[in-house]
């Protein structure tokens, strides 16, 4: 195994502790939805970015699986669910306006600077016509419909447990 495959290993190790350690029991049913939504989001945006050669993912984990769907496993369907969760089970919901912002821009901010990296460094990413920058838009916009979504869900659930 090389050191790209390595690292996606590391990557979704660190992801699965992140979800023990921050995602409290009784939130483990909202965290689900906003993982299984967020991927609902990725699943066409990173085939679109893909398919039209904007950004490559040479190495996987398992490399059969890049014969029928080149984005990448790990980052779109695992880590960036799991930033997501975080995210929205965390969100400062009493700040408005610059706090807010602020809240969105390290977050994306956060996963991007991973990307970069990444993208730098090993093969596991390669930007062909895609920027830095249309990563951390496509992120802040997907962790905004992601997070709209489950607070929708969030007054649907409750609205459910009072009847």
């Amino acid at each position: 195994m090389n050191l790209e495959r390595w690292i996606i290993l590391g990557i979704l190790l660190l992801s699965i502790m992140c979800l023990k350690l921050l995602v409290p029991r009784e939130k483990v049913r909202e965290a689900w939805v906003i993982f299984l939504f967020l991927q609902v989001i990725t699943w066409p945006a990173g085939l679109i970015a893909v398919e039209m050669g904007w950004i490559e993912y040479p190495i996987q984990l398992y490399p059969k699986a890049n014969l029928y769907n080149r984005t990448s496993f790990s980052f779109e369907f695992f880590l960036f669910p799991v930033v997501a969760i975080i995210f929205s089970l965390y969100f400062p919901r009493n700040k408005k306006g610059f706090g807010s912002l602020l809240y969105y821009v390290f977050f994306a901010g956060f996963f991007t600077f991973l990307e970069v990296v990444l993208e730098s460094n090993t093969k596991l990413v390669e930007y062909h016509e895609w920027k830095w920058y249309w990563t951390l838009v496509t992120v802040m916009i997907s962790l905004y419909i992601n997070d709209k979504f489950y607070r929708w869900f969030s007054k649907r659930l409750i609205l459910v447990e009072l009847k």
